[in-house]
């Protein structure tokens, strides 16, 4: 992949004997033209569920790796972990092994009052309040969607009948600060937030968006809000929360086979 970024700006592949990446475990054999990337490690058994067909590739590290066909599309499914530097790590990586679109799906938390629990959440950009893209470039680099995918994810939501809601997520780097599950003090700590209009807060998209663009990747990513931290509310998981997981999945699905297939759509 050398010299193939027009700003020259590239990582050297950290390459094992058999010329698998590292942290992956892979090379570009064994990965689809396309990603659909998630948090959490039982996730992506889920979503390679919802293929037509997928075989598991590797599973090194935080890395789960499913590669096989949605639609006769080949694509692939991948777990990174939680926050910002395994994030960073799989960007950096798919680059290496020739895999150039992705899309995340996840969850996250709003802190927009009108926001309500179990709404389907596409990020237009991403505050950039974490450690890891700040070792590549300063503050004043956005952290935005790449807008094929972000159109290709609010196409395929419309052709499905799923209303979804837009904004800005922060990326931060403390689960335990701005969550259900924080220290006293999170309504202060989100206030400064609210008041600029940022919706909703997470732990990875700033970093995809980031690295994603500087190596003139296309990145997405469709979030499921699962509690809103302003108004205490919280969806009901054991009810509701696998069939939402479901439903972005499917739409991402669908972002992602036409990213793979180069459609275009009225704006």
């Amino acid at each position: 992949m050398k010299g193939k970024i027009k700003n020259g700006f590239d990582s050297l592949p950290q390459l094992e004997k058999d010329g698998s990446v590292h942290h992956l475990g892979i090379d570009h054999s064994k990965i689809g033209e396309g990603v659909i990337l998630t948090s959490n490690l039982e996730r992506v058994e889920l979503i390679k569920d919802r293929f037509d067909e997928a075989k598991r590739q590797a599973f090194h590290r935080e890395y789960i790796t499913y590669t096989g066909r949605y639609h006769g599309v080949r694509m692939s499914a991948m777990s990174i972990g939680n926050g910002c530097m395994p994030t960073e790590i799989a960007v950096e990586e798919l680059r290496h092994i020739g895999c150039m679109r992705m899309i995340k799906v996840g969850s996250c938390y709003a802190i927009d009052k009108d926001i309500k629990p179990g709404t389907i959440f596409i990020p237009t950009g991403a505050c950039r309040c974490e450690g890891a893209t700040l070792e590549y470039v300063n503050i004043q680099y956005p952290a935005v969607s790449d807008l094929d995918a972000f159109f290709a994810l609010l196409k395929s939501a419309e052709e499905k009948g799923v209303e979804v809601k837009t904004g800005i997520v922060r990326t931060h780097d403390a689960l335990f600060l701005e969550s259900p599950f924080a220290h006293d003090g999170v309504k202060e700590r989100i206030a400064p937030w609210q008041k600029v209009g940022v919706s909703c807060v997470d732990n990875e998209c700033a970093t995809m968006f980031t690295v994603a663009s500087i190596l003139q990747m296309k990145a997405g990513c469709i979030y499921v809000v699962t509690d809103n931290l302003e108004t205490g509310e919280a969806m009901d998981y054991e009810k509701d929360y696998e069939n939402k997981i479901i439903e972005i999945v499917d739409i991402a699905l669908s972002a992602m086979e036409k990213l793979i297939k180069g459609e275009e759509y009225e704006i």
